[in-house]
């Protein structure tokens, strides 16, 4: 193995390359998939317990490792903090991506991981970054800061989230004293309106910053936590399905025909139909004047979930008049 420190920015920010060198008994070392790694630490330190013993779990499991150690309020004016810290992280994605030949990594296949403040700082880089990562790894992270409550005015990134924003892995748990696990499910929810890929743990057991959970990284704040190390696993699994193009939400076929089966948005959308609905059943157009969410689903999936809301009989008069409609 090879380890080598790259300079980042202009306040001793540094980036730790850990290449695991190719040879003819392990040619796919050629081509590894890359992990970018930002530390937490409040942007006051980079935590060492969430740096090198990281990157040595995702070496184990084939790829080459890189740990940003990011400008923090220890070497940086805290009004600049952010500023130089998120410069250093896309100044990072570039140097992978200009060199991925001789750091053996494929450029299609690089993905970020961050733990509570290093978290947001790789949120930043996958909702607001010039070269985004394929994925996103965000353990116990901060998404939003009211005010300066770290010192310092962060970004909002529940005001970040784009089509652009890559798929994204979160874990965390309920018991964090920190940073509300609530927090994780604000951008999960903002992921999932917009179709993007997305997998989330919340562990019932642990605190704030656990994190590989394992004894060697312990201490008397910090304790071990086998119950929420099993993220490493699940996040490789994710990586898996992201780097090979698995379609992971994969989108319903439309029903193109008028009947009882089209969505009611189309239906209620559509003069004709509607027009139909408002005479034969009136109250559906009702109700979904009160229950909006109901236009992503068919007239048979609300009849089936709401216990049959709706009259057997004008429901299948419904349906005859639709069919007219083909």
């Amino acid at each position: 193995m090879k380890i080598t420190q790259i300079p980042m920015g202009t306040h001793n920010a540094q980036l730790t390359c850990y290449l695991q060198e190719p040879c003819t008994e392990m040619p796919a070392l050629d081509r590894c998939p890359a992990i970018l790694i930002f530390p937490g630490g409040a942007y006051a330190f980079c935590s060492d317990r969430e740096a090198d013993p990281v990157a040595l779990a995702f070496l184990n499991a084939g790829y080459n490792a890189f740990v940003l150690r990011y400008s923090v309020s220890q070497n940086c004016p805290v009004e600049e903090v952010y500023t130089n810290a998120f410069a250093e992280a896309q100044e990072a994605m570039d140097y992978l991506h200009q060199n991925a030949g001789d750091l053996h990594i494929d450029p299609e296949q690089i993905a970020v991981v961050g733990f509570s403040a290093g978290g947001h700082l790789a949120a930043s880089v996958g909702t607001m970054g010039r070269v985004r990562p394929a994925a996103m790894l965000l353990g116990y992270a901060v998404f939003s800061v009211p005010g300066k409550a770290l010192g310092m005015e962060l970004p909002d990134l529940l005001q970040q989230v784009d089509d652009q924003t890559p798929p994204a892995f979160l874990f965390a748990t309920q018991g964090d004293h920190l940073v509300p696990a609530t927090q994780s499910l604000q951008f999960a929810t903002l992921l999932a309106e917009r179709k993007i890929p997305y997998e989330m743990h919340i562990f019932a057991y642990g605190d704030h910053g656990f994190s590989t959970g394992s004894r060697h990284i312990a201490n008397p704040q910090n304790p071990e936590n086998p119950e929420s190390a099993v993220w490493q696993g699940m996040a490789l699994g994710f990586l898996n399905h992201i780097f090979n193009y698995d379609v992971l939400v994969p989108a319903p076929e439309e029903v193109k025909e008028f009947c009882l089966d089209m969505k009611i948005g189309t239906l209620l959308d559509t003069p004709q139909s509607a027009a139909l609905i408002q005479q034969l059943l009136p109250e559906l157009a009702q109700y979904v004047q009160q229950e909006p969410g109901s236009r992503g689903i068919s007239v048979n999936d609300l009849q089936f979930y709401s216990n049959k809301m709706f009259d057997e009989e004008k429901l299948a008069a419904l349906n005859e008049a639709l069919a007219k409609l083909n």
